[in-house]
């Protein structure tokens, strides 16, 4: 009994995110690519990287690799600009690590077709970033920019 409570909970926040991605293409949104603009505000760099994820699950849900490699990529490009260390610490470093090493897996399982595993590493890129998302909210409780 669990475990098919365990799968409805698990249908359902895929359904949400489905339509987060349904509703992100009926707006017209792509995916950043000017990731590393001195003037933007975290807010909108944050709304980039959400657009960037939406990207990745449309492409997970419709079986679609350039989708995923699209997203990995603005990810990973993002992952690389100024805008994103807000901490200097060792272990936020860490968590960029980690979330890196995810999104890599995760480009190279859709490069190869394999969708069940790019499923997979977008769970654990995703764990990554609510894992670090927490701990800034620690160490920052103040950041808004």
């Amino acid at each position: 009994m669990a475990d098919n409570s365990w799968g409805r909970m698990l249908g359902c926040v895929l359904c949400l995110c489905a339509g987060v991605v349904a509703l992100s293409a009926m707006a017209g949104r792509s995916v950043a690519t000017a990731a590393d603009k001195p003037d933007q505000s975290l807010s909108t760099f944050m709304r980039m990287k959400l657009e960037a994820s939406s990207r990745i699950l449309e492409g997970l849900t419709t079986e679609d690799a350039a989708a995923i490699k699209e997203g990995a990529d603005a990810l990973m490009k993002m992952s690389n600009a100024e805008r994103w260390n807000v901490l200097a610490d060792e272990d936020y470093r860490e968590f960029n690590r980690d979330f890196r090493s995810s999104v890599r897996k995760l480009h190279v399982a859709a490069e190869n077709g394999n969708f069940d595993n790019a499923t997979l590493q977008w769970i654990d890129t995703v764990k990554a970033c609510v894992e670090c998302h927490k701990y800034v909210r620690t160490q920052r409780p103040t950041i808004k920019n």
